[in-house]
């Protein structure tokens, strides 16, 4: 799809999109009121017009009592139930809850008292049946306590229906046969259905809905039309003269026809265009002197990567340390030694006599060299300085700033790390060279420290050690650590039984040292789970 058409086809939905949530919003708004009013005026209507019914109902009832004919009335609730479709239940009951106009309780208290004419009892007789379940929904209750009228929605056989208690009231007129002790011999109740409601209340939601959704077609359909011709036909030219001009051509223009805001933007891109054609023909007249300055800039940056690969290369026989110095100040003082805290760590190929009289001494050094490579690029990973390596052996000084613990850590992950790359290598050396251990002793303390520039016929080169008893101590430690174990002194195992695991292997004499030394075994994580002291 060509830009332009894209451009106006999103603009347009999201336009639409706009205009029908607001007019969907709005008019829903309004069209939940306008439901609501009506429902509420419907709802009302049939509430009267129900109250009207009862109250009929109500006034034939008592004029039926006041003649003393029950079996009339009895005949005139059965015709109400037969004619009037919307009347789903119409009883009457004693104010005790029980059906009236059904057993002879009444007519026998009336004949007790006031004398009935025997034809007419015998006519009643024969009316006799037993009453229904007797009545106790609250409504009734609140009907015979308060004399009042009182009304319910509720649902009946599946149906929902509007049901009215209407109290008879114990006229003076009645007393004569139903007493004076008491102010309401009874309460209708009648239920009317409002299926009619129901159906008079979806077909005003109907309407209202059929309304507001023609009505918000209409509007939107009105809006985008207008949104069209007036903004977006005017944007959909000013983005296609953008990415003419975009693409490089920067006579394009864009076609003013008004000056609104959009007029106003075409404006600005027109100025725009004039300001990058005077840009653009100034830097063709600038490429060719950038073309000859990053000829010159390859050339030197060729010479920076020859001279960083020759650093990184002599980074090797430089300890780390040294090389700071230097690079901060060639004259540094800091160079000489002095004292500071530091973790020696010792490591030599054990068996080593037996590995040179097993090879030739060109494949034995080949076999140290394919080793302590690759333990140096740990070493120098964990921040340790290589100071010698002799025949067989390594001396790595680590250091921190401000926190022994940090290098003391430092000299132990090393240790567990050489011994990991070392297994490594004996698989992948394996029918090269003879398998290969190793022992590994760490000691912490003070010592004097320093770098040496050590002088030749050829030159020089510095060195970087530390000399003092805990050099001297860290190296005995290591002849201790046999079967590839990782043993250090107690400075060292002070600093850091809180994050390994230490086996306290007991005081130890170390040749040269004038007092027995404590040694620990330095556990391998994930054997044990609890740090001991």
């Amino acid at each position: 799809m060509p830009f332009p058409d894209l451009f106006r086809t999103r603009l347009r939905a999201k336009v639409l999109t706009l205009i029908l949530l607001m007019l969907i919003v709005g008019f829903g708004v309004l069209l939940i009121l306008n439901i609501r009013r009506e429902a509420e005026v419907l709802v009302a209507t049939n509430r009267e017009t129900a109250r009207l019914l009862s109250a009929s109902i109500l006034t034939s009832i008592e004029n039926g009592m006041l003649e003393g004919r029950p079996d009339i009335i009895r005949q005139l609730v059965q015709n109400l139930k037969a004619e009037l479709t919307d009347v789903r239940r119409l009883d009457v009951f004693r104010r005790n809850g029980v059906e009236a106009f059904a057993d002879l309780e009444t007519v026998n208290e009336v004949n007790r008292i006031a004398g009935l004419d025997a034809d007419l009892i015998a006519s009643i007789s024969k009316m006799r049946r037993e009453p229904g379940e007797r009545i106790s929904h609250p409504l009734f209750t609140r009907a015979v306590e308060t004399l009042e009228a009182q009304e319910i929605h509720e649902t009946v056989n599946d149906a929902r229906v509007l049901t009215l208690f209407r109290p008879l009231r114990n006229l003076e007129a009645c007393q004569g046969c139903h007493g004076e002790d008491h102010k309401v011999r009874g309460v209708m109740r009648v239920s009317l259905g409002l299926e009619k409601l129901d159906a008079e209340l979806r077909a005003a939601r109907n309407r209202q809905i059929v309304v507001a959704m023609l009505t918000i077609l209409g509007v939107a359909a009105s809006l985008v039309l207008f949104m069209g011709r007036v903004v977006l036909q005017p944007i959909t030219r000013v983005a296609a003269a953008a990415r003419r001009i975009g693409e490089g051509d920067f006579g394009a223009r864009v076609a003013l026809e008004s000056r609104d805001e959009i007029g106003q933007l075409g404006q600005a891109i027109n100025d725009m265009a004039e300001r990058l054609k005077s840009a653009h023909d100034d830097l063709e007249a600038r490429n060719v002197e950038l073309a000859d300055a990053l000829q010159s800039l390859k050339e030197s940056m060729q010479k920076v990567e020859l001279l960083e690969q020759v650093k990184g290369e002599l980074s090797k026989f430089v300890p780390e340390s040294v090389s700071r110095l230097l690079e901060t100040n060639p004259d540094a003082r800091e160079l000489e030694k002095r004292e500071a805290d530091v973790s020696v760590l010792f490591l030599d190929v054990e068996g080593y006599t037996k590995l040179s009289e097993q090879l030739p001494p060109q494949r034995l050094n080949r076999l140290i060299q394919d080793y302590f490579s690759s333990f140096l690029e740990i070493i120098r990973a964990n921040h340790g300085d290589v100071n010698e390596t002799a025949g067989d052996g390594l001396m790595v000084i680590f250091q921190s700033e401000g926190n022994p613990t940090r290098h003391t850590l430092n000299a132990a992950g090393a240790a567990f790390q050489i011994q990991a790359r070392l297994a490594q290598l004996n698989l992948e050396f394996d029918g090269v060279y003879p398998p290969v251990a190793i022992h590994v002793g760490i000691n912490s303390g003070p010592a004097f420290v320093g770098a040496t520039k050590i002088g030749g016929a050829g030159g020089g080169r510095w060195t970087f050690t530390a000399s003092g008893p805990t050099t001297n101590v860290a190296a005995r430690i290591a002849a201790l650590a046999t079967g590839g174990n990782i043993m250090v002194g107690p400075e060292t195992a002070e600093r850091i039984k809180g994050h390994y695991v230490l086996e306290d292997t007991g005081e130890h004499r170390l040749k040269n040292v004038s007092e027995p030394v404590r040694v620990f075994r330095l556990v391998p994580p994930g054997v044990y789970t609890k740090v001991s002291a």
